[in-house]
């Protein structure tokens, strides 16, 4: 088996295949390594599919439970086949799962993409199962990671200090680190804290959907969600904003307009038929600049600025009006 994957991990991953799905590979067809690594697989069944591996945690179960249900009930996303389960019995603390290889599709973006992703969100929300049927999904993903606990620290913990922008704070500019507090300040409110979570993707941002044109109907698309690793549960007005101030990132993340974010906030209420309250949406602001924030930080942890930051500049005042903070 000519498969050129990382030293001491193919036989595993190959008697993982056989384990739990019955079949071996035959052929590697991508290899992609950011928080998980994945391996696109040709099998000797005729199947492709995704093996996912990663560290084990509480969370895994979690994400893979809620993409499970969500397929099963028909929401679009990839079919997860088997795990996640240990990488082998000498390697119990690397999760593996294999889920459904979707390739093609495209990157939409245009007048429409408000409704379109926020009626795609409030479809989701409505599909997941309830918050208390998941196994733990904390920590949330870092950008979601507001409530982290640590009193010294604006940023969440980070995975590596190369990627903590609390080791470049005094090289930020003033206005993200002001942004970031104020924001996280609002998010850690009283008001906020009596509030149901809903469980949803936490990474909901144009690069992780695909759109594919449907056959049946002239001039509509049906999409495709991927990066499962990203749920969380958390207040649905903190979903939707982060969502609304992010949808629009096509490869990096970017910064939306105030006119598509209040689009995207007022097409996912209309779908799930209830309106926010006055404080909600200022949460909902409050999530969406705290998750702009943390990406114009990272942006100077890549030698930006880049155009998280740039809007940010332009949008900060009326979105921190807007956040109540």
């Amino acid at each position: 088996m000519d498969i050129e994957i990382e030293s001491g991990i193919e036989a595993s991953l190959a008697r993982w295949c056989q384990r739990h799905l019955g079949s071996t590979p035959t052929d590697l067809f991508f290899h992609h390594h950011h928080l998980t690594e994945a391996h696109g697989l040709r099998l000797a069944d005729g199947r492709e599919v995704v093996l996912k591996t990663r560290e084990a945690s509480p969370r895994v179960a979690g994400c893979a439970l809620v993409q499970r249900v969500l397929s099963e009930r028909g929401f679009p996303c990839p079919q997860l086949f088997a795990g996640p389960e240990p990488l082998s019995e000498q390697q119990p603390d690397l999760m593996v799962s294999a889920e459904e290889w979707v390739p093609g599709g495209e990157i939409r973006l245009g007048p429409d993409a408000p409704r379109e992703y926020a009626v795609l969100l409030a479809q989701m929300v409505a599909a997941a199962p309830p918050a208390e049927a998941v196994p733990s999904l904390d920590p949330p993903v870092p950008w979601m990671n507001f409530d982290h606990g640590e009193p010294d620290r604006i940023w969440p913990p980070a995975f590596s200090p190369r990627w903590d922008p609390h080791r470049i704070e005094s090289q930020l500019p003033a206005l993200v680190v002001d942004v970031a507090e104020r924001s996280r300040r609002r998010l850690l409110a009283d008001d906020a804290r009596g509030l149901c979570d809903v469980v949803a993707h936490g990474d909901f941002e144009a690069q992780n959907m695909r759109w594919f044109a449907d056959e049946t109907s002239p001039g509509r698309w049906r999409p495709v969600v991927h990066d499962w690793d990203s749920v969380v549960a958390m207040p649905e007005c903190i979903v939707v904003g982060a969502a609304a101030a992010g949808f629009v990132s096509p490869d990096q993340p970017d910064l939306a307009g105030m006119g598509e974010s209040e689009a995207f906030l007022a097409a996912y209420q209309a779908e799930r038929g209830r309106d926010f309250s006055a404080w909600e949406t200022q949460l909902g602001y409050a999530a969406g600049l705290w998750v702009a924030a943390y990406n114009a930080a990272f942006e100077h942890l890549k030698g930006g600025p880049g155009p998280v930051t740039a809007q940010l500049q332009l949008q900060a005042p009326v979105r921190l009006q807007r956040a109540g903070a």
